[in-house]
């Protein structure tokens, strides 16, 4: 269960979540979330004890929410587990837009504080253990048919990286946007979903 906090501290991550997403994470400062706010350095600072810290419980949000979804329970429950794998992901697609400079600024953000690179790489280390166990329901459901059994697991690294790191990979060149976030989307199901449909895998899509 996730633990309340005082209203202040909501507002402190709520401003630091929207200077972030608006602007480049790096250069949001605690005088900048201050100001936001209409508090002083030092009451902030009461609350939390730098930036980093605010992040790390931004992260944990995140991923609260993430978890609170029950998705690989929900596509395994479902009489389409296609048609609730596509909701999936558009409820991680309006998570990870909620969120975004966590997203967009994740590799930055990991070199800055190595606390939120242990909570990232636990995390990272489940998703894709749930990402494998899914591939392998679909096989065994015989919704997904010819994935070797000894590429799931990289098949399931890969799903993630598009997943987590695609942000970073647009924002080299282009603004983060819901487009961008709904390709990555679109590029899972394109080349890890649909060429391995089976027969009812098939049958199962044209419901959507």
């Amino acid at each position: 269960m996730k633990k309340k906090i005082s209203p202040t501290k909501e507002k402190i991550k709520k401003a630091t979540v929207r200077l972030c997403n608006e602007n480049d994470s790096l250069s949001v400062t605690t005088n900048h979330i201050a100001k936001e706010l209409g508090i002083s350095p030092g009451n902030l600072y009461y609350h939390y004890k730098n930036k980093e810290e605010i992040i790390r419980e931004i992260y944990q949000d995140m991923s609260f929410t993430f978890e609170s979804y029950n998705s690989f329970e929900q596509i395994v429950q479902s009489l389409n587990p296609l048609k609730e794998l596509q909701s999936m992901f558009e409820r991680y697609g309006e998570l990870f837009w909620e969120y975004r400079f966590l997203m967009r600024d994740s590799a930055l953000l990991m070199a800055m504080d190595s606390e939120l690179k242990s909570m990232f790489a636990s995390n990272q280390a489940k998703r894709i253990v749930q990402i494998e166990s899914l591939l392998k329901f679909l096989v065994h459901e015989e919704i997904l048919e010819n994935i070797p059994k000894e590429q799931i697991s990289k098949r399931a690294k890969l799903s993630w990286f598009v997943s987590a790191y695609w942000q970073v990979f647009i924002s080299t060149y282009d603004t983060v946007s819901k487009e961008s976030i709904n390709e990555a989307k679109e590029m899972l199901f394109e080349f890890h979903i649909y060429p391995f449909l089976s027969k009812k895998g098939k049958a199962l899509l044209s419901e959507i």
